[in-house]
C-alpha cells in the first residue's frame, strides 16, 4: 500500500502513521501523496486536520514544494480544508496575504480553538494596514464571534489610531455582551482620547450584564484618567453589593491615587 493510499484509509491510526512515515528520511512526498495529505486537511477530526498541517510544515522545512498544493486547498469549497490550509501555510512562515479572507472567516468559527488560532496568526501581522482596515470593518459587520475577535485582534496588533478608536466607540454598545467585553479590553491598550474613553467606560458601569461593569471598572484604572467624574463613579462602584465589581473599583481607585 502506498503512502497516498494509507492517507486515504478509513483507519485513523493508519492515516496518522502514514503522516509520520512521509516525513521520515526517504519518505515519499510525490504529487499523489501531497494531494491525499491535502484531503486530510478537511477531515472531520481535528486531530487529522492538525497533524496534516504539521506534516505539510515538516515537508516544507525539508525543502519539499508544498505551497502550491496548499494554495489549491485554500480555494476549497470546504471551510475546514480552507482553514487547515491557511494554518499549514502559517506554519511555513508568515501567513501570505492570500490567507487573509480565510483567517477572517475563521474568527467567526463555532470552534473556539479555531477562532483563537486564527487570531494568533493574525496578531503576527503588525503593521499590516489592510488587515487593520479589514478588522475595523469586521468589528461592525461580522457575526458576534467575529466582532469579538476583531476587537481582540486589534488590541493584540497594538493598532492604535483615531480610526480604530472610532470603530471601538461604535462597537461599545454592541448587543452582544462578549463583544462589549472585548471592546472594553481593547480600549485598555488602544485608547488615544483617554478622557472620552473614560467617559464611555463610566457609562458601561451601568451595563445590565454584571461582567461588563467589572471589566469597565478594571480598565478605568489602567487608563489613568484621574477626573472627578471617574473617581466618583469608581467610588460608587466600590460600594456595590457585587463583590467582584467593588474589588475591581477599589483596585482602580488605588491605581489612580
Amino acid at each position: 500500500m502506498t503512502d497516498a493510499q494509507r492517507l486515504r484509509s478509513d483507519d485513523v491510526a493508519e492515516r496518522l502513521a502514514a503522516m509520520t512515515d512521509v516525513i521520515q528520511p526517504g519518505g515519499c512526498a510525490d504529487a499523489d501523496t501531497l494531494e491525499a495529505l491535502a484531503a486530510c486537511l478537511g477531515d472531520a477530526r481535528k486531530l487529522i486536520q492538525r497533524r496534516a498541517a504539521e506534516t505539510f510544515a515538516a515537508l516544507g522545512a525539508r525543502g519539499s514544494n508544498v505551497r502550491d498544493v496548499l494554495l489549491r486547498a485554500l480555494a476549497s469549497d470546504a471551510p475546514r480544508q480552507r482553514w487547515s490550509a491557511a494554518y499549514a501555510l502559517s506554519l511555513l512562515g508568515e501567513a501570505p496575504p492570500v490567507t487573509l479572507p480565510t483567517l477572517l472567516e475563521a474568527l467567526g468559527s463555532d470552534d473556539g480553538d479555531v477562532r483563537w488560532a486564527a487570531g494568533n496568526i493574525l496578531a503576527r501581522r503588525r503593521g499590516d494596514t489592510a488587515l487593520v482596515d479589514a478588522l475595523q470593518q469586521l468589528l461592525g459587520t461580522g457575526n458576534p464571534a467575529q466582532r469579538k475577535m476583531a476587537a481582540y485582534c486589534l488590541r493584540d496588533l497594538d493598532a492604535r489610531s483615531p480610526a480604530v478608536e472610532r470603530a471601538l466607540f461604535a462597537a461599545l454598545r454592541d448587543p452582544d455582551t462578549y463583544v462589549r467585553l472585548a471592546v472594553i479590553s481593547a480600549f485598555g491598550r488602544l485608547a488615544i482620547d483617554r478622557a472620552a474613553v473614560a467617559r464611555g467606560l463610566v457609562d458601561m458601569l451601568a451595563d445590565p450584564n454584571a461582567s461588563v461593569p467589572r471589566v469597565a471598572a478594571a480598565v478605568l484604572g489602567v487608563l489613568g484618567e484621574r477626573s472627578d467624574a471617574v473617581h466618583a463613579a469608581l467610588k460608587r462602584a466600590s460600594q456595590s453589593a457585587d463583590g467582584s465589581l467593588a474589588r475591581a473599583a477599589e483596585r482602580s481607585l488605588r491605581l489612580l491615587t
